[in-house]
């Protein structure tokens, strides 16, 4: 398990592919219903990985998107408890989830795309979003720091994110004219496209930085994980290496 550990007041992890009960294309610990691994199976993989020391998700005390790639921030509470549990399509349909209740989980599914884990320590809000490259491109993780300004008063000095495993730039091609089409959008678009002639990249973990220090929140207050998931693949699903693939969860919690 890959864990956020600035703050220890904070659960935040990203799950990984080790331990599972899936077979064949889907070996490994999958923990999510919608790419096509046997249900009875992600809900032994789940009731196992859910019930370790420390994690402890519960029908009761956890929410997850059904996420689409948007740029959709939806805020829960405990009324939200369960949601997305049983079934992916039981869950809130956005692809980025704050909450200010205290014991309450937040989770996303990704292999390559990018989770960000939030936390405002100030307002005790905590936030994960899921932000693959329509979101990234569609501004999502700017579209929530800009209503947690707007709505709960938070300013963008207050805001600390880790942005955890994902595909790194290298990985994530594309071709000359979406290179030309996003580069021509200018400002952090631009800048997030990358070129080794006659290859064009996205460099999304950029991109999702380069919109938090848009709307200011410090350099200092984000960080990011170094590991990739294509590289490390062993470790974490990677959609690039098999479009057959399990997907990882990340989960948010705020303990205090």
């Amino acid at each position: 398990m890959y864990k956020w550990e600035q703050f220890k007041n904070i659960l935040a992890f990203t799950s990984t592919r080790e331990g599972g009960f899936s077979e064949g294309d889907f070996k490994s610990l999958n923990l999510a219903y919608h790419v096509g691994d046997d249900y009875e199976t992600v809900n032994k993989n789940r009731d196992v990985f859910f019930k370790e020391k420390d994690i402890n998700l519960l029908a009761d005390n956890t929410v997850f998107v059904a996420q689409f790639h948007s740029n959709i921030t939806k805020k829960v509470t405990k009324l939200d408890a369960g949601k997305g549990y049983y079934a992916f399509e039981d869950g809130i349909k956005a692809d980025a989830l704050y909450t200010k209740e205290k014991g309450l989980a937040l989770g996303i599914y990704h292999a390559d795309c990018v989770p960000l884990f939030v936390y405002v320590p100030k307002h005790e809000i905590v936030g994960i979003i899921h932000a693959g490259e329509i979101g990234s491109v569609n501004n999502i993780t700017g579209h929530f720091v800009e209503k947690l300004m707007k709505d709960e008063g938070v300013l963008p000095s207050e805001i600390f994110v880790h942005l955890g495993p994902s595909l790194c730039f290298a990985h994530r091609t594309i071709t000359k004219e979406r290179a030309e089409e996003l580069a021509g959008k200018g400002g952090d678009l631009q800048k997030a496209i990358k070129a080794t002639l006659p290859q064009y990249f996205i460099d999304l973990p950029l991109l999702n930085i380069l919109q938090l220090r848009s709307l200011g929140v410090p350099l200092a207050n984000i960080t990011f994980s170094d590991e990739c998931t294509y590289e490390n693949n062993d470790r974490f699903f990677s959609y690039k290496v098999s479009n057959v693939t399990g997907r990882n969860i990340s989960v948010i919690k705020n303990n205090k």
